[in-house]
């Protein structure tokens, strides 16, 4: 305190820390202030431009996710979708007809041929294809024959 005293005199010594904690007080009040504004105007605008009938809910959703919840009821229900993707540079799999597979598995007669960040390659009888997520499946699976294995 001494030095401190010594080197900078006695008025910064004494008023430096408290000039610190209100500047970051202030900083924090005004990143709050802005984010409520932001928060309010964004609540404003979404029901100023909703659709009379419209819920809520669906007010303040990202409209990706209510399109991939409603992709996946979709298609769900069809052989051959590519549910998910567990990516890894070693040893990849992905969920096909609610089935964990990896690269070289055979699932209803069709060979998984590679696995990729965001979509699955396949063959069955020499034609190959790929599919991403969510996708409608390649119209090979519908001709599958459940095997009893």
């Amino acid at each position: 305190m001494v030095l401190q005293y010594m080197l900078s005199g006695p008025r910064a010594a004494s008023h430096e820390p408290a000039k610190c904690k209100m500047k970051a007080k202030r900083k924090v009040l005004i990143c709050l202030l802005l984010l409520s504004y932001l928060i309010v105007g964004n609540i404003g605008y979404n029901l100023w431009v909703a659709e009379e009938g419209t819920p809520v809910w669906k007010l303040f959703t990202v409209p990706v996710i209510c399109d991939l919840w409603a992709m996946s009821k979709n298609t769900a229900t069809m052989p051959g979708v590519v549910m998910g993707i567990l990516y890894s540079d070693k040893d990849s799999c992905a969920l096909i007809n609610h089935e964990h597979v990896h690269e070289g598995d055979v699932t209803d007669g069709v060979k998984i041929i590679k696995i990729g960040r965001g979509e699955v390659e396949f063959e069955k009888a020499g034609q190959k294809w790929t599919q991403r997520v969510l996708t409608k499946p390649n119209s090979a699976w519908k001709a599958t024959e459940i095997s009893a294995e």
